[in-house]
């Protein structure tokens, strides 16, 4: 009796443990599906200022209004950098350019002697792979930037990008279709990112959320591409239009200087100011700008419908930014913070939109004045969907999911800070300031409800002594407290990939200073 007592008992626990595994599995597939499916629209150079929403009254875009009308609008969100990769970095990690070693786009010309496997945030935990080990199916469609393009990285499972870095032509491509590589010739790069986008959700059929990175290579504003008669769809509607919004002023003095000093440039740089001089005041350059932005826009409105087709549009989170934005003439500069010597921080490529929404959680039609950063979204994503069991480590991002769910006000913060490579800035709800590397230029300081076009430098102005004493003492702070030393340019630690001026750096610190593509062990939980 007692035996047989025992061989139940025994048998019971057997039973208890094959059914129990499953049973907890189980429960993770159903917290795994009660999360919303994420869809982050990330464009490209666009700043705010070239939206609708935002106020443009030349450009149409729609259907990116009526996202602003369905959910949340940030008016004061700020990207860390100027140029592509380093932001694209810091919306990957949460980390600064200081941080993360990418302080400038990743050069094309370069890529040939870079590690075939090489990506260069792959050392750090990013928002697609904590998501993958979380439940999530990881896709990245569009723009990659961010190291070698051959085959997936940091998490993503399904992949279509372009093998270049940058745009180069929007209508003649060589893309990477998770393991096909094939020639896509006479159709818009940005249409192409839209009908896979549309195939994916069409061809969802999981039990576990998606995250779906959408990373549009448009408006892009800049040459070639941008020079000129724009060739899609929507030009016709805009050619020969006046452009209020575009800045009419007189070219840049510093580029001027420039070009008149080739020889203390490479000839690229020379190339790109003289190509910047020809979208100077240029209408069809306008034209092609505005065209652009609507071609995206367009391809928003379409990846929006499939969504609500799918009947999937109320669970999914929908994000839409841009990496940073570009000048189209204020200041007298086209292209790049980049562009000047030294570089700058001016408004309009720092000032980005950000639209949130999610129809079941979100409050509609919100606007928000909140103060924020790149560095802010990783952490944001994940604790809105639920996910609380990691942080991004040293980053100086932090949530503001529970403002989204309405459970606070979306208050933001006192100030955000970015960094161009020898210029870091801070800007605070009413002042801009940015400085250099001792030597190499120097500090600006903007009143931006006085002067919201950042005309006036302040920084010699005695009533602003004491302002520009905080704010430079809020910088050195802010990166004393989150800079890396190995990458901070400040104290002669490297840049990943490429400097637009590595002469610079080289007379500051020695010609044995360089760039790197260090293949470091990447990071795993």
């Amino acid at each position: 009796m007692y035996k047989e007592i025992l061989a139940s008992v025994a048998r019971l626990l057997i039973l208890l443990a094959w059914v129990g595994q499953p049973a907890f599995a189980q429960t993770d597939r159903e917290q795994s599906r009660e999360r919303p499916n994420i869809l982050f629209i990330l464009t490209d150079n666009q700043a705010a200022s070239l939206l609708g929403t935002y106020g443009n009254p030349d450009i149409q875009t729609p259907n990116i209004d009526r996202l602003a009308q369905e959910g949340v609008q940030f008016n004061r969100h700020y990207a860390v950098n100027g140029m592509c990769s380093p932001t694209r970095a810091t919306l990957m990690t949460g980390l600064m350019p200081s941080q993360h070693g990418i302080h400038n786009w990743l050069d094309d010309e370069m890529m040939a002697d870079w590690p075939r496997e090489w990506s260069a945030v792959a050392e750090f935990r990013t928002l697609p792979l904590t998501l993958k080990n979380r439940g999530y199916r990881t896709a990245l469609i569009g723009k990659w930037h961010l190291g070698q393009p051959w085959k997936p990285s940091i998490g993503y499972e399904y992949w279509v990008t372009f093998t270049d870095g940058h745009t180069v032509d929007f209508w003649d491509n060589t893309v990477i279709d998770n393991e096909e590589v094939y020639d896509v010739k006479n159709r818009h790069i940005v249409d192409f990112f839209t009908d896979k986008a549309v195939a994916f959700i069409n061809d969802y059929e999981g039990d576990e959320p998606f995250y779906l990175q959408l990373n549009y290579d448009g408006p892009y504003v800049n040459p070639p591409t941008n020079l000129g008669p724009a060739r899609n769809r929507f030009y016709p509607d805009y050619a020969g239009k006046t452009f209020p919004s575009f800045p009419r002023v007189a070219f840049n003095q510093n580029l001027i200087d420039q070009i008149m000093n080739k020889e203390a440039h490479p000839p690229f740089i020379i190339k790109k100011h003289l190509e910047a001089l020809a979208m100077h005041n240029d209408p069809a350059t306008m034209a092609n700008v505005a065209s652009q932005n609507t071609l995206v826009d367009d391809g928003v409105g379409q990846v929006m419908a499939a969504l609500k087709e799918k009947g999937l549009d109320r669970n999914t989170l929908v994000v839409f930014s841009s990496d940073q934005g570009n000048f189209y003439g204020q200041h007298g500069l086209w292209q790049h913070t980049v562009v000047t010597t030294p570089t700058n921080l001016y408004e309009t490529a720092m000032n980005i939109p950000l639209i949130v929404r999610h129809p079941t959680v979100i409050e509609a039609g919100q606007e928000s004045d909140a103060l924020l950063a790149q560095y802010d979204l990783p952490a944001t994503i994940l604790d809105y969907v639920g996910i609380d069991d990691v942080t991004f480590e040293n980053s100086p991002g932090r949530s503001f999911a529970s403002g989204l769910r309405g459970g606070d006000s979306l208050t933001g913060r006192e100030m955000v800070f970015f960094e161009q490579e020898e210029t870091r800035g801070v800007r605070t709800r009413k002042f801009a300031y940015w400085e250099r590397i001792p030597g190499v230029g120097a500090p600006e300081l903007y009143d931006m409800e006085l002067d919201p076009g950042q005309q006036n430098n302040l920084v010699d102005d005695e009533r602003y002594r004491e302002t520009v004493k905080q704010l430079s003492a809020a910088l050195t702070g802010f990166f004393g407290r989150y800079a890396d030393s190995q990458y901070d340019l400040w104290q002669g630690g490297i840049a990943k990939g490429s400097v637009v001026r590595p002469n610079m750096f080289k007379k500051l610190y020695g010609d044995s200073w360089s760039t790197a593509t260090p293949l470091l062990p990447p990071f795993s939980e």
